[in-house]
Protein backbone atom coordinates (compact mmCIF):
# COMPACT_ATOMS: atom_id res chain seq x y z
CA UNK A 1 0.00 0.00 0.00
CA UNK A 2 1.33 3.45 -0.93
CA UNK A 3 1.45 6.57 1.24
CA UNK A 4 -1.46 8.34 -0.51
CA UNK A 5 -3.63 5.21 -0.50
CA UNK A 6 -3.07 4.74 3.21
CA UNK A 7 -3.84 8.38 4.01
CA UNK A 8 -6.99 8.10 1.91
CA UNK A 9 -8.16 5.08 3.93
CA UNK A 10 -7.36 6.68 7.29
CA UNK A 11 -9.07 9.96 6.34
CA UNK A 12 -12.43 8.13 6.18
CA UNK A 13 -12.33 7.77 9.98
CA UNK A 14 -9.94 10.46 11.20
CA UNK A 15 -9.05 14.01 10.31
CA UNK A 16 -5.73 13.95 8.45
CA UNK A 17 -4.04 16.62 6.33
CA UNK A 18 -1.41 15.97 3.67
CA UNK A 19 1.31 18.58 4.02
CA UNK A 20 3.74 17.29 1.37
CA UNK A 21 3.80 14.48 -1.24
CA UNK A 22 6.83 13.48 -3.26
CA UNK A 23 7.47 9.99 -4.60
CA UNK A 24 4.47 7.86 -3.68
CA UNK A 25 6.41 4.95 -2.19
CA UNK A 26 5.15 1.54 -1.13
CA UNK A 27 4.84 1.16 2.64
CA UNK A 28 6.12 -2.13 4.07
CA UNK A 29 6.04 -1.23 7.75
CA UNK A 30 5.09 1.44 10.31
CA UNK A 31 7.16 2.58 13.29
CA UNK A 32 7.43 5.27 15.93
CA UNK A 33 10.20 7.84 15.59
CA UNK A 34 12.93 6.85 18.01
CA UNK A 35 16.00 9.00 18.64
CA UNK A 36 17.98 5.89 19.65
CA UNK A 37 17.48 3.91 16.43
CA UNK A 38 17.72 4.25 12.67
CA UNK A 39 14.71 6.09 11.24
CA UNK A 40 15.78 6.12 7.60
CA UNK A 41 14.08 3.01 6.15
CA UNK A 42 12.52 4.29 2.93
CA UNK A 43 9.55 1.93 2.94
CA UNK A 44 8.64 2.53 6.59
CA UNK A 45 6.01 5.11 7.61
CA UNK A 46 7.07 6.85 10.82
CA UNK A 47 4.82 8.42 13.48
CA UNK A 48 5.81 11.06 16.03
CA UNK A 49 6.35 14.74 16.75
CA UNK A 50 8.11 17.44 14.74
CA UNK A 51 10.48 18.18 17.65
CA UNK A 52 11.82 14.63 17.40
CA UNK A 53 12.99 15.26 13.83
CA UNK A 54 15.46 17.93 14.95
CA UNK A 55 17.69 15.38 16.69
CA UNK A 56 17.79 12.81 13.90
CA UNK A 57 20.90 12.20 11.79
CA UNK A 58 18.71 11.15 8.85
CA UNK A 59 15.15 12.34 8.25
CA UNK A 60 12.40 9.82 7.42
CA UNK A 61 11.22 9.66 3.82
CA UNK A 62 7.58 9.55 4.93
CA UNK A 63 5.87 10.20 8.22
CA UNK A 64 2.66 11.23 9.97
CA UNK A 65 3.09 13.83 12.73
CA UNK A 66 0.92 15.14 15.52
CA UNK A 67 -0.35 18.69 15.16
CA UNK A 68 0.89 20.81 18.06
CA UNK A 69 0.54 24.56 18.70
CA UNK A 70 4.29 25.17 18.50
CA UNK A 71 5.15 22.83 15.60
CA UNK A 72 7.56 24.18 12.98
CA UNK A 73 8.31 22.25 9.79
CA UNK A 74 9.83 25.04 7.74
CA UNK A 75 13.35 23.61 8.13
CA UNK A 76 12.44 20.07 7.13
CA UNK A 77 12.23 18.91 3.55
CA UNK A 78 10.32 15.65 3.83
CA UNK A 79 9.16 13.67 0.83
CA UNK A 80 5.81 12.54 2.25
CA UNK A 81 4.27 14.15 5.35
CA UNK A 82 0.78 14.24 6.82
CA UNK A 83 -0.67 15.67 10.05
CA UNK A 84 -3.22 14.29 12.54
CA UNK A 85 -4.52 15.69 15.79
CA UNK A 86 -2.32 14.95 18.76
CA UNK A 87 -4.96 12.89 20.58
CA UNK A 88 -5.40 10.66 17.52
CA UNK A 89 -1.69 10.05 16.78
CA UNK A 90 -1.36 6.62 18.41
CA UNK A 91 -4.84 5.51 17.38
CA UNK A 92 -3.99 6.28 13.75
CA UNK A 93 -0.65 4.51 14.22
CA UNK A 94 -2.46 1.32 15.27
CA UNK A 95 -4.96 1.66 12.40
CA UNK A 96 -2.14 2.12 9.88
CA UNK A 97 -0.27 -0.87 11.29
CA UNK A 98 -3.38 -3.06 10.96
CA UNK A 99 -3.96 -1.90 7.36
CA UNK A 100 -0.35 -2.56 6.33
CA UNK A 101 -0.16 -5.99 7.95
CA UNK A 102 -3.44 -7.13 6.40
CA UNK A 103 -2.60 -5.77 2.96
CA UNK A 104 1.00 -6.95 3.03
CA UNK A 105 0.29 -10.57 3.85
CA UNK A 106 -2.65 -10.89 1.49
CA UNK A 107 -0.87 -8.97 -1.26
CA UNK A 108 2.32 -11.02 -1.19
CA UNK A 109 0.45 -14.32 -1.10
CA UNK A 110 -1.79 -13.38 -4.03
CA UNK A 111 1.09 -11.96 -6.06
CA UNK A 112 3.38 -14.95 -5.56
CA UNK A 113 0.72 -17.65 -6.01
CA UNK A 114 -0.37 -15.93 -9.24
CA UNK A 115 3.26 -15.99 -10.36
CA UNK A 116 3.52 -19.70 -9.47
CA UNK A 117 0.35 -20.40 -11.47
CA UNK A 118 1.81 -18.59 -14.45
CA UNK A 119 5.40 -19.87 -14.40
CA UNK A 120 5.25 -23.17 -12.41
CA UNK A 121 8.74 -22.14 -11.37
CA UNK A 122 10.27 -22.03 -7.88
CA UNK A 123 13.11 -19.78 -9.08
CA UNK A 124 10.66 -17.13 -10.29
CA UNK A 125 8.80 -17.19 -6.97
CA UNK A 126 12.03 -16.92 -4.96
CA UNK A 127 13.34 -14.05 -7.09
CA UNK A 128 10.15 -12.02 -6.79
CA UNK A 129 9.88 -12.75 -3.08
CA UNK A 130 13.44 -11.55 -2.51
CA UNK A 131 12.58 -8.23 -4.17
CA UNK A 132 9.61 -7.81 -1.85
CA UNK A 133 11.83 -8.60 1.13
CA UNK A 134 14.62 -6.36 -0.12
CA UNK A 135 17.17 -9.08 0.67
CA UNK A 136 18.60 -12.25 -0.87
CA UNK A 137 16.64 -15.47 -0.40
CA UNK A 138 17.42 -19.20 -0.64
CA UNK A 139 15.32 -22.34 -0.51
CA UNK A 140 17.02 -25.55 0.66
CA UNK A 141 15.77 -29.08 1.22
CA UNK A 142 16.40 -31.09 4.37
CA UNK A 143 19.79 -32.21 3.05
CA UNK A 144 20.78 -28.54 2.59
CA UNK A 145 20.72 -28.83 -1.18
CA UNK A 146 20.01 -25.38 -2.58
CA UNK A 147 16.97 -25.82 -4.82
CA UNK A 148 16.47 -22.13 -5.65
CA UNK A 149 18.07 -18.81 -4.79
CA UNK A 150 17.60 -15.18 -5.74
CA UNK A 151 19.69 -13.68 -8.54
CA UNK A 152 17.98 -10.28 -8.72
CA UNK A 153 19.29 -9.66 -5.21
CA UNK A 154 22.34 -11.92 -5.13
CA UNK A 155 23.72 -13.70 -2.07
CA UNK A 156 26.70 -11.81 -0.63
CA UNK A 157 27.44 -13.77 2.53
CA UNK A 158 30.77 -15.59 1.86
CA UNK A 159 29.54 -18.61 3.80
CA UNK A 160 26.67 -19.03 1.34
CA UNK A 161 28.22 -17.72 -1.88
CA UNK A 162 30.28 -20.90 -2.26
CA UNK A 163 27.29 -23.06 -1.33
CA UNK A 164 25.14 -21.50 -4.05
CA UNK A 165 27.88 -22.05 -6.62
CA UNK A 166 28.03 -25.75 -5.76
CA UNK A 167 24.32 -26.13 -5.15
CA UNK A 168 24.82 -27.90 -1.83
CA UNK A 169 26.40 -27.57 1.63
CA UNK A 170 29.20 -29.72 3.00
CA UNK A 171 28.60 -32.23 5.77
CA UNK A 172 30.79 -30.17 8.11
CA UNK A 173 28.81 -26.99 7.34
CA UNK A 174 25.48 -28.78 7.91
CA UNK A 175 26.66 -30.23 11.21
CA UNK A 176 27.74 -26.78 12.45
CA UNK A 177 24.42 -25.17 11.47
CA UNK A 178 22.39 -27.88 13.19
CA UNK A 179 24.24 -27.13 16.44
CA UNK A 180 23.11 -23.48 16.47
CA UNK A 181 20.83 -22.76 19.39
CA UNK A 182 18.27 -20.94 17.24
CA UNK A 183 17.98 -23.95 14.92
CA UNK A 184 17.54 -26.41 17.78
CA UNK A 185 14.87 -24.32 19.51
CA UNK A 186 12.85 -23.37 16.40
CA UNK A 187 9.14 -24.26 16.52
CA UNK A 188 7.62 -26.80 14.12
CA UNK A 189 5.72 -24.11 12.22
CA UNK A 190 6.40 -21.63 9.43
CA UNK A 191 7.06 -18.90 12.01
CA UNK A 192 10.27 -17.08 11.05
CA UNK A 193 13.16 -16.95 13.49
CA UNK A 194 16.51 -15.20 13.52
CA UNK A 195 19.63 -17.27 12.84
CA UNK A 196 22.87 -15.93 14.26
CA UNK A 197 26.10 -17.49 13.07
CA UNK A 198 29.40 -16.49 14.76
CA UNK A 199 31.31 -16.94 11.47
CA UNK A 200 29.16 -14.45 9.52
CA UNK A 201 28.44 -10.74 9.99
CA UNK A 202 25.17 -11.05 8.03
CA UNK A 203 21.93 -11.40 9.97
CA UNK A 204 19.53 -14.07 8.74
CA UNK A 205 15.90 -15.09 9.07
CA UNK A 206 14.73 -18.65 8.48
CA UNK A 207 11.30 -20.15 8.00
CA UNK A 208 10.43 -23.82 7.65
CA UNK A 209 8.63 -25.14 4.56
CA UNK A 210 6.13 -28.01 4.78
CA UNK A 211 4.50 -30.39 2.29
CA UNK A 212 1.81 -32.88 3.32
CA UNK A 213 2.38 -31.82 6.96
CA UNK A 214 6.06 -32.81 6.80
CA UNK A 215 8.96 -30.39 6.77
CA UNK A 216 10.70 -30.60 3.39
CA UNK A 217 13.12 -27.69 3.69
CA UNK A 218 13.60 -24.11 4.78
CA UNK A 219 13.75 -20.56 3.47
CA UNK A 220 16.71 -18.40 4.41
CA UNK A 221 16.74 -14.62 4.04
CA UNK A 222 20.20 -13.07 4.25
CA UNK A 223 20.38 -9.42 5.19
CA UNK A 224 22.05 -7.25 2.52
CA UNK A 225 21.42 -3.52 2.08
CA UNK A 226 18.15 -3.70 4.01
CA UNK A 227 18.12 -4.50 7.72
CA UNK A 228 15.76 -7.08 9.16
CA UNK A 229 12.42 -5.45 9.94
CA UNK A 230 9.54 -6.72 12.09
CA UNK A 231 7.50 -7.07 8.88
CA UNK A 232 10.01 -9.56 7.47
CA UNK A 233 8.97 -12.21 10.00
CA UNK A 234 5.39 -12.29 8.78
CA UNK A 235 6.45 -12.05 5.13
CA UNK A 236 8.82 -15.01 5.48
CA UNK A 237 6.02 -17.15 6.89
CA UNK A 238 3.75 -16.15 4.00
CA UNK A 239 6.45 -16.94 1.42
CA UNK A 240 6.93 -20.36 3.03
CA UNK A 241 3.27 -21.09 2.39
CA UNK A 242 3.65 -19.97 -1.23
CA UNK A 243 6.60 -22.34 -1.70
CA UNK A 244 4.46 -25.16 -0.31
CA UNK A 245 1.68 -24.18 -2.72
CA UNK A 246 4.06 -24.15 -5.70
CA UNK A 247 5.47 -27.57 -4.86
CA UNK A 248 2.06 -29.12 -4.19
CA UNK A 249 0.58 -27.99 -7.51
CA UNK A 250 3.52 -27.86 -9.89
CA UNK A 251 6.45 -29.97 -8.62
CA UNK A 252 4.82 -32.63 -6.39
CA UNK A 253 7.52 -35.21 -7.19
CA UNK A 254 10.32 -32.86 -6.11
CA UNK A 255 10.28 -34.40 -2.65
CA UNK A 256 9.43 -38.00 -3.38
CA UNK A 257 10.99 -40.29 -0.80
CA UNK A 258 14.61 -41.02 -1.61
CA UNK A 259 16.01 -44.54 -1.38
CA UNK A 260 18.64 -45.58 1.15
CA UNK A 261 21.12 -45.77 -1.73
CA UNK A 262 20.35 -42.19 -2.72
CA UNK A 263 20.87 -40.89 0.81
CA UNK A 264 24.03 -42.92 1.36
CA UNK A 265 25.73 -41.83 -1.88
CA UNK A 266 24.80 -38.20 -1.24
CA UNK A 267 26.18 -38.23 2.31
CA UNK A 268 29.43 -39.72 1.02
CA UNK A 269 29.72 -36.96 -1.59
CA UNK A 270 29.26 -34.12 0.91
CA UNK A 271 31.92 -35.53 3.23
CA UNK A 272 30.12 -37.49 5.94
CA UNK A 273 32.70 -39.15 8.26
CA UNK A 274 33.50 -42.85 7.95
CA UNK A 275 31.92 -43.66 11.33
CA UNK A 276 28.55 -42.57 9.91
CA UNK A 277 29.02 -44.24 6.52
CA UNK A 278 30.57 -47.67 7.16
CA UNK A 279 27.65 -49.17 9.16
CA UNK A 280 25.25 -48.20 6.36
CA UNK A 281 27.51 -49.68 3.67
CA UNK A 282 27.27 -53.12 5.25
CA UNK A 283 23.47 -53.04 4.96
CA UNK A 284 23.33 -52.28 1.22
CA UNK A 285 24.65 -54.62 -1.49
CA UNK A 286 26.62 -53.18 -4.41
CA UNK A 287 27.86 -54.91 -7.61
CA UNK A 288 31.27 -56.65 -7.52
CA UNK A 289 32.49 -54.33 -10.29
CA UNK A 290 31.21 -50.80 -10.90
CA UNK A 291 31.56 -47.53 -12.77
CA UNK A 292 30.58 -44.04 -11.65
CA UNK A 293 28.74 -41.83 -14.14
CA UNK A 294 28.48 -38.08 -13.73
CA UNK A 295 25.68 -36.69 -15.88
CA UNK A 296 24.86 -33.11 -16.78
CA UNK A 297 22.44 -31.69 -19.36
CA UNK A 298 23.82 -30.10 -22.54
CA UNK A 299 20.81 -27.82 -22.76
CA UNK A 300 18.35 -26.43 -20.23
CA UNK A 301 15.32 -28.72 -19.98
CA UNK A 302 13.82 -27.40 -16.75
CA UNK A 303 14.88 -27.92 -13.12
CA UNK A 304 13.21 -31.34 -12.74
CA UNK A 305 14.02 -32.92 -16.12
CA UNK A 306 17.05 -34.87 -14.88
CA UNK A 307 15.04 -36.43 -12.06
CA UNK A 308 11.74 -37.00 -13.83
CA UNK A 309 13.06 -38.32 -17.13
CA UNK A 310 16.81 -38.87 -17.41
CA UNK A 311 17.26 -40.76 -14.14
CA UNK A 312 14.18 -42.92 -14.68
CA UNK A 313 15.28 -43.81 -18.22
CA UNK A 314 18.78 -44.64 -16.99
CA UNK A 315 17.40 -47.06 -14.38
CA UNK A 316 15.24 -48.76 -17.01
CA UNK A 317 18.14 -49.08 -19.48
CA UNK A 318 20.74 -50.24 -16.94
CA UNK A 319 19.38 -52.57 -14.29
CA UNK A 320 20.97 -52.18 -10.85
CA UNK A 321 21.71 -48.45 -11.19
CA UNK A 322 21.82 -46.40 -7.97
CA UNK A 323 22.04 -42.62 -8.12
CA UNK A 324 21.85 -39.33 -6.29
CA UNK A 325 21.75 -35.66 -7.31
CA UNK A 326 24.86 -33.60 -6.72
CA UNK A 327 26.77 -30.65 -8.18
CA UNK A 328 23.89 -29.81 -10.56
CA UNK A 329 23.86 -33.26 -12.09
CA UNK A 330 23.23 -36.97 -11.54
CA UNK A 331 25.89 -39.16 -9.93
CA UNK A 332 25.17 -42.82 -10.69
CA UNK A 333 26.81 -46.10 -9.74
CA UNK A 334 26.21 -48.72 -12.43
CA UNK A 335 27.20 -52.42 -12.53
CA UNK A 336 29.93 -53.50 -14.95
CA UNK A 337 30.27 -57.01 -16.31
CA UNK A 338 33.61 -58.61 -17.10
CA UNK A 339 32.69 -59.35 -20.71
CA UNK A 340 34.49 -56.94 -23.08
CA UNK A 341 31.63 -57.15 -25.60
CA UNK A 342 29.15 -56.19 -22.88
CA UNK A 343 31.32 -53.18 -22.01
CA UNK A 344 31.18 -52.05 -25.65
CA UNK A 345 27.42 -52.60 -25.65
CA UNK A 346 27.13 -50.47 -22.49
CA UNK A 347 29.16 -47.69 -24.11
CA UNK A 348 26.90 -47.67 -27.17
CA UNK A 349 23.84 -47.64 -24.90
CA UNK A 350 25.18 -44.61 -23.02
CA UNK A 351 25.90 -42.81 -26.29
CA UNK A 352 22.30 -43.42 -27.36
CA UNK A 353 21.01 -42.09 -24.00
CA UNK A 354 23.17 -38.97 -24.41
CA UNK A 355 21.66 -38.23 -27.80
CA UNK A 356 18.07 -38.77 -26.68
CA UNK A 357 18.30 -37.05 -23.30
CA UNK A 358 20.59 -34.16 -24.35
CA UNK A 359 23.18 -34.98 -21.71
CA UNK A 360 26.96 -35.39 -21.41
CA UNK A 361 28.40 -38.21 -19.30
CA UNK A 362 31.75 -38.48 -17.52
CA UNK A 363 32.75 -42.11 -16.84
CA UNK A 364 35.20 -43.24 -14.16
CA UNK A 365 37.56 -46.19 -14.33
CA UNK A 366 36.12 -49.43 -12.94
CA UNK A 367 36.36 -50.22 -9.22
CA UNK A 368 35.27 -52.94 -6.82
CA UNK A 369 34.96 -51.33 -3.37
CA UNK A 370 32.09 -48.90 -2.78
CA UNK A 371 34.10 -47.26 0.00
CA UNK A 372 36.15 -45.67 -2.82
CA UNK A 373 33.04 -44.22 -4.47
CA UNK A 374 33.98 -40.56 -3.93
CA UNK A 375 37.42 -41.02 -5.55
CA UNK A 376 35.80 -42.48 -8.65
CA UNK A 377 33.13 -39.78 -8.70
CA UNK A 378 35.99 -37.27 -8.90
CA UNK A 379 37.34 -39.19 -11.90
CA UNK A 380 33.96 -39.04 -13.65
CA UNK A 381 33.62 -35.34 -12.82
CA UNK A 382 37.13 -34.57 -14.10
CA UNK A 383 36.47 -36.53 -17.30
CA UNK A 384 33.28 -34.57 -17.99
CA UNK A 385 34.90 -31.20 -17.29
CA UNK A 386 38.00 -31.96 -19.38
CA UNK A 387 35.96 -33.46 -22.19
CA UNK A 388 33.78 -30.38 -22.30
CA UNK A 389 36.92 -28.24 -22.55
CA UNK A 390 39.01 -30.30 -24.97
CA UNK A 391 36.45 -32.13 -27.13
CA UNK A 392 33.24 -30.14 -27.03
CA UNK A 393 31.48 -32.40 -29.53
CA UNK A 394 32.05 -35.54 -27.42
CA UNK A 395 29.10 -36.59 -25.21
CA UNK A 396 30.83 -39.60 -23.63
CA UNK A 397 33.99 -38.69 -21.70
CA UNK A 398 35.92 -41.63 -20.23
CA UNK A 399 38.45 -40.88 -17.55
CA UNK A 400 40.97 -43.26 -19.13
CA UNK A 401 41.04 -40.91 -22.14
CA UNK A 402 41.67 -37.86 -19.98
CA UNK A 403 43.87 -39.13 -17.16
CA UNK A 404 46.99 -37.41 -18.45
CA UNK A 405 45.11 -34.09 -18.65
CA UNK A 406 43.84 -34.58 -15.12
CA UNK A 407 47.47 -35.05 -14.07
CA UNK A 408 48.33 -31.75 -15.76
CA UNK A 409 45.51 -30.00 -13.86
CA UNK A 410 46.98 -31.16 -10.53
CA UNK A 411 50.15 -29.11 -11.07
CA UNK A 412 50.47 -26.09 -8.81
CA UNK A 413 51.30 -23.92 -11.80
CA UNK A 414 49.80 -25.38 -15.01
CA UNK A 415 51.06 -22.35 -16.98
CA UNK A 416 54.58 -23.82 -16.72
CA UNK A 417 53.59 -27.02 -18.52
CA UNK A 418 54.95 -25.60 -21.74
CA UNK A 419 58.44 -25.61 -20.24
CA UNK A 420 58.41 -29.43 -20.40
CA UNK A 421 57.63 -29.62 -24.12
CA UNK A 422 60.17 -30.84 -26.67
CA UNK A 423 61.65 -27.78 -28.43
CA UNK A 424 60.66 -29.25 -31.81
CA UNK A 425 57.04 -28.16 -31.34
CA UNK A 426 57.87 -24.47 -30.97
CA UNK A 427 60.36 -24.68 -33.87
CA UNK A 428 57.75 -26.25 -36.17
CA UNK A 429 55.03 -23.76 -35.23
CA UNK A 430 57.37 -20.89 -36.13
CA UNK A 431 58.50 -22.59 -39.35
CA UNK A 432 54.90 -23.27 -40.44
CA UNK A 433 53.97 -19.66 -39.74
CA UNK A 434 56.76 -18.36 -41.97
CA UNK A 435 56.49 -20.90 -44.80
CA UNK A 436 52.73 -21.75 -44.68
CA UNK A 437 53.61 -25.44 -44.29
CA UNK A 438 52.01 -28.11 -42.07
CA UNK A 439 54.98 -29.78 -40.43
CA UNK A 440 53.62 -29.36 -36.85
CA UNK A 441 50.37 -31.07 -37.82
CA UNK A 442 52.27 -33.78 -39.72
CA UNK A 443 54.45 -34.65 -36.73
CA UNK A 444 51.47 -34.63 -34.37
CA UNK A 445 49.50 -37.09 -36.51
CA UNK A 446 52.60 -39.24 -37.11
CA UNK A 447 53.21 -39.59 -33.35
CA UNK A 448 49.52 -40.15 -32.69
CA UNK A 449 49.43 -42.98 -35.26
CA UNK A 450 52.32 -44.78 -33.62
CA UNK A 451 54.85 -43.63 -36.28
CA UNK A 452 52.98 -45.70 -38.89
CA UNK A 453 53.61 -44.31 -42.40
CA UNK A 454 50.51 -45.87 -43.95
CA UNK A 455 48.05 -44.74 -41.24
CA UNK A 456 49.56 -41.25 -41.09
CA UNK A 457 49.44 -40.65 -44.87
CA UNK A 458 45.83 -41.88 -44.97
CA UNK A 459 44.86 -39.62 -42.10
CA UNK A 460 46.51 -36.60 -43.73
CA UNK A 461 45.21 -37.51 -47.22
CA UNK A 462 48.69 -37.28 -48.78
CA UNK A 463 50.89 -39.72 -50.68
CA UNK A 464 53.34 -41.70 -48.56
CA UNK A 465 56.25 -40.16 -50.51
CA UNK A 466 55.01 -36.71 -49.56
CA UNK A 467 54.84 -37.82 -45.95
CA UNK A 468 58.39 -39.20 -46.05
CA UNK A 469 59.58 -35.91 -47.51
CA UNK A 470 57.89 -33.98 -44.69
CA UNK A 471 59.35 -36.27 -42.02
CA UNK A 472 62.82 -35.85 -43.46
CA UNK A 473 62.31 -32.08 -43.43
CA UNK A 474 61.23 -32.26 -39.77
CA UNK A 475 64.31 -34.32 -38.94
CA UNK A 476 66.58 -31.78 -40.60
CA UNK A 477 64.95 -28.73 -38.98
CA UNK A 478 64.57 -30.16 -35.45
CA UNK A 479 67.34 -32.76 -35.27
CA UNK A 480 64.89 -35.46 -34.16
CA UNK A 481 65.81 -39.15 -33.98
CA UNK A 482 62.61 -41.17 -34.51
CA UNK A 483 64.38 -44.37 -33.46
CA UNK A 484 64.90 -43.08 -29.92
CA UNK A 485 62.03 -44.25 -27.67
CA UNK A 486 62.61 -41.46 -25.11
CA UNK A 487 62.32 -38.83 -27.84
CA UNK A 488 59.06 -40.37 -29.07
CA UNK A 489 57.66 -40.40 -25.52
CA UNK A 490 58.59 -36.75 -24.98
CA UNK A 491 57.06 -35.75 -28.32
CA UNK A 492 53.82 -37.56 -27.45
CA UNK A 493 53.73 -35.90 -24.03
CA UNK A 494 54.49 -32.51 -25.60
CA UNK A 495 51.56 -32.72 -28.01
CA UNK A 496 49.27 -33.67 -25.12
CA UNK A 497 50.49 -30.60 -23.23
CA UNK A 498 49.81 -28.44 -26.28
CA UNK A 499 46.34 -29.97 -26.50
CA UNK A 500 45.69 -29.20 -22.85
CA UNK A 501 46.91 -25.64 -23.38
CA UNK A 502 44.69 -25.45 -26.47
CA UNK A 503 47.55 -24.88 -28.89
CA UNK A 504 46.54 -27.67 -31.28
CA UNK A 505 42.74 -27.52 -31.40
CA UNK A 506 41.97 -28.13 -35.06
CA UNK A 507 39.12 -30.68 -35.16
CA UNK A 508 40.15 -32.08 -38.53
CA UNK A 509 43.29 -33.71 -37.17
CA UNK A 510 42.53 -34.48 -33.54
Amino acid sequence: MTFTKLVEKISKEYSIDILSVGTDMEIHDVALIDNKHDNSYKNTLYFGYDRQLKNLAFLPSQCILAKTPDMNLTNFSLTNIALVTEDNLFTVFNEAKAFIEATRSKGIFEELTALADKTHCLEAVINTASVRLGNSLLFCDMNYKILAYSTTIPVLDPLWVENTKKGYCSYEFISSVKELKSIKSASSTTAAFEVTCPQSPYQKLSSKVFHNQTQIGFLLMIESENNILPSHYEMMSTISHVISYTIAYYTPDLFEGNSQYHELLYDMLIGAPSKDILPRLTELPFPPKMLVLFIRPTRYMGPQYLKNFTYKNLKVQIQGTHATYHNKGIVAVIPLKEDAEMELELLNMLKDICQKEHIRIGISNSFTNIENFVDYYEQAHAALELGQKLKTEELICRYQDYQIYDLFSELKNPDKLGHFCHPALAILRQYDHKSSSELYKTLCVFIDKGCNIKLTSESLYIHRNSLVYRLNRITDICQIDFSDINTLFLLRLSFLIDRYNELNTSKEWQ
